[in-house]
């Protein structure tokens, strides 16, 4: 396990369901519909003036008191919670408002042809443009139906037999084409958006477990340690930092005194629970940065970038104080020993097989007696076989009484 950053899968983001899709995507068009109104009905004026002189005052009048709930429907749509849960509804109010206004107008003009196809853009709008359920189409031709019937019936003079027929083909003619293709478009948005919900979906879990795999791919599945492939990396990594800044860097080798007999009396199950318990202990003493990793069977390993010796001895020494206090089922503190072996190395000397060889040869040492810490410095001529300088004599650090009589020894090797 390597505490430079916690491993594990990003948690999943939220994902909009296809109802959440669906409403902001109709917000967004109602938003844009309703402004789109908003800047054409005033606009309008300029053929009441060209077409309808006399009664141009009236109807612009009329249109700017339109605009007043409109411009308050736009706002909605914008600014407040209704506009984001019934876009839909201030949509359809808007271009109703349109409906109402252009269907008062429609017998009271000369021109009938240019105002009907102004009454009937309101609900190509609605069918061609809107995102939203088909019945808003519906029931915007049955207000513009509605608006009509009324204002012909209420007109000061009736409209000519020619005028009603013209109005009646463009609003049958509108109705058909505004409701059939907003028909059609809702069916295919919402097999749109369902493709792409899914779609994001798998997507999510997909990338949620390439990372779990490349988590478990470094990682042991015993302990939660770094597994031997991701320790070699770190090792490479580590020593070409070093080698290139001239920083120290120790490899703590640690081994299981007699695990085969922790096996025998505990079970495996009872040889795993060991293991588990002594990365415990180790992962919660080394420091962000530095990598513990089981490399097989019962042998740990701790990488220390930028540590010197005698930190990485003290540190040492306390692995093996804390593995003599685990009491395991059925035994109690003490029946867990660990033997470990410290190798230092900085510049050049920084080389993942040379440094491994020291560590390694130091461990050889520590379990000569085991519950014991074997650590050296190194020089360009030290054998790797040894754990110190070749004719130097070994100088003992400290020397504590482990339980049941056996001594636990740091001993630093070097000249």
């Amino acid at each position: 396990m390597s505490v430079r950053s916690p491993s594990g899968a990003p948690p999943l983001r939220h994902r909009p369901t296809l109802a959440e899709d669906r409403l902001a995507r109709a917000r967004e068009s109602a938003l844009w519909t309703s402004a789109l109104a908003v800047f054409v009905v005033p606009a309008w004026s300029g053929f009441d003036v060209l077409l309808e002189p006399r009664v141009a005052r009236v109807f612009i009048a009329v249109r700017l008191g339109c605009l007043v709930p409109m411009v308050a429907a736009v706002w909605l749509l914008w600014r407040h919670p209704l506009g984001r849960r019934q876009p839909e509804l201030l949509a359809c109010a808007v271009l109703a408002t349109v409906q109402a206004e252009i269907a008062w107008m429609v017998p009271r003009v000369e021109h009938v042809e240019f105002y009907l196809l102004g009454f009937t853009l309101a609900v190509y709008a609605s069918g061609c443009l809107l995102v939203a359920r088909p019945v808003w189409t519906g029931a915007l031709v049955g207000v513009t139906w509605v608006a009509f019937g009324v204002a012909a019936l209420t007109a000061p003079t009736s409209m000519p037999t020619e005028d009603l027929l013209a109005a009646a083909i463009y609003l049958v003619t509108a109705s058909g084409v505004g409701v059939l293709a907003h028909h059609q478009r809702y069916r295919l948005a919402t097999r749109e958006s369902t493709a792409r919900i899914r779609l994001e979906r798998e997507q999510e879990r997909t990338r949620a477990l390439l990372t779990r795999l490349e988590r478990l791919s470094h990682e042991d599945p015993l302990t939660g340690l770094a597994n031997r492939r991701r320790w070699d990396a770190e090792l490479a990594a580590a020593c070409a930092a070093a080698r290139e800044a001239g920083t120290p860097l120790v490899v703590v080798l640690v081994d299981v005194d007699r695990f085969k007999q922790v096996n025998d009396e505990h079970g495996h199950g009872g040889g795993d629970e060991a293991l588990r318990l002594i990365a415990a202990a180790i992962t919660s003493r080394v420091r962000a940065g530095d990598v513990v990793a089981r490399l097989g069977g019962d042998e740990l390993a701790v990488l220390l970038p930028g540590s010197d010796l005698g930190r990485a001895v003290a540190l040492a020494e306390e692995l093996r104080g804390a593995a003599l206090r685990i009491g395991l089922a059925g035994s109690g503190p003490g029946s867990l020993t660990l033997s470990l072996g410290v190798a230092v190395a900085s510049g050049d000397a920084a080389v993942p097989e040379r440094l491994t060889a020291e560590a390694d040869a130091h461990l050889y040492r520590a379990k000569v007696t085991r519950n014991a810490v074997w650590a050296g410095l190194p020089t360009p001529t030290a054998p790797l076989s040894v754990g110190r300088a070749a004719g130097a004599p070994a100088r003992e650090i400290t020397l504590r009484a482990a339980a049941g009589g056996a001594c636990g020894r740091t001993v630093a090797a070097g000249p």
